[in-house]
């Protein structure tokens, strides 16, 4: 049997399909059940729009992609189902809000654009309370992938540490941590002894309902070891991020954006510390290119040699393997820098083979 449907029929279908999209990705509902129900339909249906017939075959796969999207992209995990409802008679204080890029100002001012620049989804923010303490604040962020969570994660790192999590930060009134997309946050505004326990439950709890673990990035594993504080691998991928240990430039003349993968970290004793970039690209082209506009704009000098010593006394180098540049920056000497240059290429080249 053959069902002519109007074409002004189609479009209140749609929106109420795409209201309760967006209510689902404030409150974790899919509307996946009216694919059941909606699907079938154009198996028997022929479309009239500008008195032309659209082949249900076609109406077929419209309404499959367009059904299916929504779903593919809606996390597969509620953020509420991580935080507990009680925690050592700290109970959940009103409903909860949700934060998304383009609110994420209005909750943290400042500081927004650090969670944006890792490629931020939205986050979960809840408040416990107990008579006669002070609040506790629960924070969770869905950072779409494991390597932002781990970026987030290495701003202000001071130690390794990972008692919760696969990488915390540990301090008075707070403990912060990331496992798999997820960066979360338990503050409160003064620390009792109470409160303490209480925020060491409240982790141990969420991070055991986050089933999921992330691998680190992979620049990460082309780090030398030898003379490195490990607690200052910085991995990140936007260009304001460059000039988080050293000034390099205001510019993004490495052309380091969202398909780039980058990491610093600090080498040598606290009070002569130099400095390792690396960049990874999509390929050996671009590689080159950001290497070339590293001695345009940076170290001429460094046209014919490996490394060079600038006007403050201080040496830096570079170089490019394939996909990888290679810089080093505030060295002491020049054989210091040419070292750290070898073991990066190295390190890279062996974990390559």
């Amino acid at each position: 049997m053959w069902y002519s449907l109007s074409i002004n029929l189609l479009p209140c279908c749609f929106f109420s399909y795409f209201y309760a999209c967006l209510n689902a990705t404030r409150t974790g509902y899919c509307p996946g059940m009216f694919i059941v129900i909606l699907v079938p339909l154009p198996l028997a249906i022929e479309v009239r729009m500008m008195n032309r017939i659209i082949p249900s075959s076609k109406v077929v796969r419209f309404i499959i992609l367009l059904f299916f999207i929504p779903i593919m992209t809606t996390s597969a995990q509620i953020l509420s189902d991580f935080l507990p409802k009680a925690i050592n008679e700290w109970e959940a204080l009103g409903q909860d809000r949700y934060y998304y890029p383009e609110t994420l100002y209005d909750y943290i001012d400042g500081g927004a654009e650090l969670f944006i620049s890792y490629g931020f989804e939205r986050v979960i923010s809840r408040t416990y309370r107990r008579s006669g303490q002070p609040d506790i604040q629960v924070d969770i962020f869905d950072m779409v992938e494991p390597k932002n969570a781990f970026g987030l994660h290495c701003h202000g790192r001071e130690q390794l540490d990972d008692t919760y999590g696969q990488g915390c930060q540990i301090y008075r009134g707070a403990i912060l941590f990331w496992k798999g997309p997820y960066y979360v946050s338990i503050v409160c505004d003064y620390q009792t002894s109470m409160t303490e326990k209480a925020m060491e439950t409240m982790a141990h709890k969420i991070e055991k309902k986050i089933k999921e673990e992330g691998e680190l990035p992979e620049i990460v594993s082309w780090i030398p070891e030898e003379d490195l504080a490990p607690e200052s691998v910085f991995y990140f991928h936007h260009y304001v991020w460059v000039n988080a240990f050293y000034y390099i430039s205001d510019d993004n003349f490495l052309n380091i954006d969202d398909k780039t993968d980058a990491v610093l970290a600090k080498y040598g004793p606290p009070d002569a510390r130099y400095y390792l970039l690396l960049i990874h690209y999509e390929n050996a082209d671009k590689a080159s290119e950001a290497y070339r506009n590293f001695l345009h704009q940076y170290a001429p000098e460094l046209e014919d040699k490996q490394a060079v010593e600038l006007e403050d006394g201080k040496w830096t180098g570079s170089r490019v393997d394939q996909e990888l540049l290679i810089c080093v920056f505030n060295g002491d000497t020049k054989e210091a820098v040419e070292t750290l240059l070898d073991r990066a290429q190295n390190t890279y080249l062996s974990a390559k083979d």
